[in-house]
């Protein structure tokens, strides 16, 4: 056994705090003593405090009152279109109400999972519902419904262009120190990593033995010693069972947005129109009503 590998540079600036601070907050819990980093922890968290004010500098600067303002256009939208298909589920017509109960199914699950996150999941929120819409393209089309969806798409799209836009206006010194931060909090970790994998190969615990997540080392103890199972036997070996199960998270965080970015690829290609090119949304059928969706 042995740490799981990531690429830690792509990693978004958040997701990649929060990573560092997982693994922070795993080896406090094991104890930096007990798995023998205690110095290099120590210069590991102070470089990420740094990185931690870079990070607030690029937010302040990047979340303006221009994509708050985007931000609220589409959570309207999405909200008066949760709305819409909730109504048509009273049309008399047999046909269209199947094919709403079909749609509000999909629109209610989205609704229910809230919008109420930071940007890049709230984006990474829509997109997925956008994709999955187009396999209702029929029901959509019966109920009058596409005009909300393009709506939807281009709102989306505005606030993705001006996140760009802002993104890059900024891409100044804060951002050029954070980069160097970040290169110098991989590299104590990394450190930190190696002491670690080196710890259990000299237990016999390292290379390809394979591990169950769930397979903690309890020791000898009784059954009955007070003592948390995973700071039994050997602490590194629990420590590392319990920080790969995260890193799997994080894998599959990027795996996702891998997934993603291909998908784009492939509409890019069929439609080369850019998001600053595209037209102005247009005016659904229906009332769209102020529903924020927040």
């Amino acid at each position: 056994m042995q740490v799981l590998k990531i690429n830690l540079s792509h990693l978004h600036n958040d997701e990649w705090y929060e990573f560092h601070g997982d693994f922070m907050d795993t080896t406090g819990k094991y104890g930096e003593e007990a798995l023998n980093i205690k110095d290099l922890r120590k210069l590991y968290i102070k470089h990420l405090n740094k990185a931690d004010k870079k990070l607030l500098v690029i937010r302040k600067s990047v979340y303006t009152e221009e994509m708050r303002a985007a931000d609220k256009e589409r959570d309207t939208l999405f909200g008066s279109f949760h709305r819409i298909v909730k109504d048509s589920l009273n049309l008399p017509d047999a046909a269209k109400k199947e094919a709403a109960k079909r749609v509000y199914n999909l629109v209610h699950a989205y609704k229910l999972n809230g919008l109420n996150s930071n940007y890049n999941a709230e984006s990474s929120t829509i997109n997925n519902l956008l994709e999955d819409l187009d396999g209702y393209t029929d029901d959509l089309t019966l109920l009058a419904l596409g005009e909300w969806v393009t709506a939807l798409r281009q709102a989306e799209d505005r606030f993705l262009a001006l996140r760009s836009q802002r993104i890059k206006e900024t891409a100044g010194k804060p951002q050029g120190l954070l980069t160097e931060i970040r290169r110098q909090v991989d590299q104590f970790y990394l450190s930190m990593i190696h002491i670690l994998n080196a710890k259990l190969m000299a237990d016999g615990l390292g290379g390809n033995v394979a591990v169950d997540p769930d397979d903690l080392d309890t020791g000898t103890r009784a059954d009955d010693d007070p003592t948390p199972p995973e700071l039994r036997g050997n602490i590194v070996y629990n420590c590392v069972i319990e920080w790969n199960v995260i890193v799997r998270a994080y894998h599959s965080v990027l795996a996702a947005r891998a997934s993603r970015l291909a998908n784009k690829k492939q509409q890019d290609a069929s439609d080369p129109s850019s998001p600053e090119d595209s037209a102005p949304a247009p005016t659904p059928a229906g009332n769209p009503g102020t529903d924020a969706g927040k």
